[in-house]
């Protein structure tokens, strides 16, 4: 098998950011004790979270080489585990997830394609195997494979999430090929963001995408949008995002016509970050509604 180590340095955000690989409910669920395969494969995803861990301050200190050959280390890991035990699923889907992480989206659709083989009741690795196919334009089939993902785990919200986005992004596919009509894939999108931020109402990024779904279909009901925008308030962090949401209840309020209060809002606005999207909308009020 061929080494994995040119993307890494080039793709360090992605090795940052990177969340647990997956949950103890994906991939204990096989042994009830613990055999030599579970206990090499906990082994290894503890040195790879270790070693994400580490690369943050590596890149600071410019010692790299240390965690370069740790990540090395743990794929030959991988492939001796995979080697030695060629019918664990939970070895495959862990290693796959690992190579997507580090940028070798390939390979990892391979492992995980065989570790839908091996068990096809993992909901992560539908979802993961529906990013490869959207990643190569395979828009249907992406969306077979999130439909599966929530087959198995319909009180996720990712995997609804999932779908919302893909229907958006790839609205055009799903009416030119006749699988939605407008209005209907409209519903669909807004009714998948719905989902997720309902399954999970203390999230901001659910909660947020499903209140700009409001701005991306044709009939959205703006009365519904305002409301959305008034509840993410309280789950506001900091000043920035404050306004931030600030300055879409006043695009809100510009769609529903009122621009004496979207300018009132407006005025109000004043984080660094935001003048260039709050002028814009400025002058689409000034444009629309003249003083």
């Amino acid at each position: 098998m061929k080494r994995f180590i040119s993307p890494w340095l080039v793709l360090a955000s992605a090795l940052i950011a990177v969340t647990p690989l997956i949950s103890d409910d994906e991939t204990d669920d096989a042994p009830t004790s613990e055999t030599m395969a579970a206990y090499i494969l906990k082994e290894l995803k503890e040195r790879e979270e270790a070693a994400y861990r580490r690369y943050e301050k590596a890149l600071a200190t410019e010692d790299i080489h240390s965690i370069e050959t740790e990540l090395q280390s743990i794929v030959d890991g991988y492939e001796r585990l995979i080697n030695a035990a060629p019918e664990y699923a939970p070895g495959y889907i862990s290693f796959g997830m690992m190579l997507h992480h580090i940028g070798e989206h390939t390979p990892s659709n391979a492992m995980l394609i065989k570790a839908d083989e091996l068990d096809p009741y993992h909901a992560i690795v539908k979802n993961q195997l529906g990013n490869y196919q959207a990643e190569e334009g395979n828009y249907a089939e992406a969306m077979a494979f999130y439909l599966l993902a929530i087959d198995l785990r319909p009180d996720e919200p990712l995997y609804h999430y999932q779908i919302g986005n893909l229907l958006f992004t790839a609205k055009n596919f799903f009416i030119v090929e006749k699988i939605f009509l407008p209005d209907g894939i409209d519903l669909e999108i807004q009714n998948r963001f719905r989902e997720a931020a309902m399954l999970a109402p203390a999230s901001m990024q659910y909660r947020l995408r499903y209140a700009q779904s409001f701005f991306d279909i044709t009939r959205p009901n703006w009365e519904r949008a305002l409301d959305e925008w008034q509840q993410l308030m309280d789950l506001a962090t900091d000043e920035g995002e404050r306004q931030l949401l600030e300055l879409y209840m006043a695009r809100t309020r510009y769609e529903m016509g009122h621009h004496t209060a979207a300018r009132k809002i407006i005025k109000k606005i004043d984080y660094p970050a935001l003048d260039e999207s709050k002028n814009k909308l400025l002058e689409m009020i000034n444009k629309d509604h003249p003083r």
